[in-house]
């Protein structure tokens, strides 16, 4: 990724990143046991005034099948549209709910195909993103390839007491340091 911010915590990591691609009263789609959803204290609705809709699954990882069957079909900006637009997919790799499930690279590009379709931004929560590429082989660069932005934890697969960073375009980061 082009650039990066420290942050303390995987949590703030994350939280700074959905507020960042979204607008309060926006909808992100996840799995139904992502840390976002279930460990992160409420963050994205009272942070961030967003929408959870969790898409439900056995093992943390969703198909693009199951993705396009739960995204609102909506226009950003058409006046008419009452409902939450669907702005922001967020997966979670490995998956800690799912019991350390690892996301197959070529379910991940089909995922980042569906948002970039529907000019749906696309997070990671790589918090462990380094037992992933530590398990398959793939680079970490290579993972982060399909996202909009990934946020890595300094304590999970490196051993260290605290920190994390959020990572991105540079103007995304810009904008991120703001919130």
């Amino acid at each position: 990724k082009e650039a990066a911010v420290y942050l303390p915590t995987g949590t703030m990591s994350n939280q700074v990143a959905l507020r960042t691609h979204t607008e309060p009263g926006d909808e992100i789609l996840t799995d139904i046991g992502a840390h976002i959803y279930i460990n992160e204290g409420g963050g994205p609705a009272s942070l961030s005034g967003l929408v959870v809709r969790p898409i439900f699954t056995e093992n943390g990882i969703f198909s693009a099948e199951q993705l396009t069957k739960a995204l609102r079909e909506l226009h950003r900006f058409n006046p008419s549209t009452i409902a939450s637009p669907t702005t922001l997919i967020c997966l979670e790799n490995t998956h800690n709910s799912g019991g350390g499930t690892i996301w197959p690279l070529d379910t991940i590009q089909e995922i980042s195909e569906v948002a970039q379709n529907k000019s749906i931004k696309l997070h990671l929560d790589g918090a462990r993103l380094w037992n992933a590429t530590a398990a398959t082989n793939i680079s970490e660069s290579k993972y982060a390839s399909y996202f909009d932005s990934v946020s890595v934890c300094f304590s999970k697969g490196l051993g260290a007491p605290m920190g994390s960073a959020l990572a991105g375009s540079a103007p995304f980061i810009q904008r991120a340091r703001r919130f």
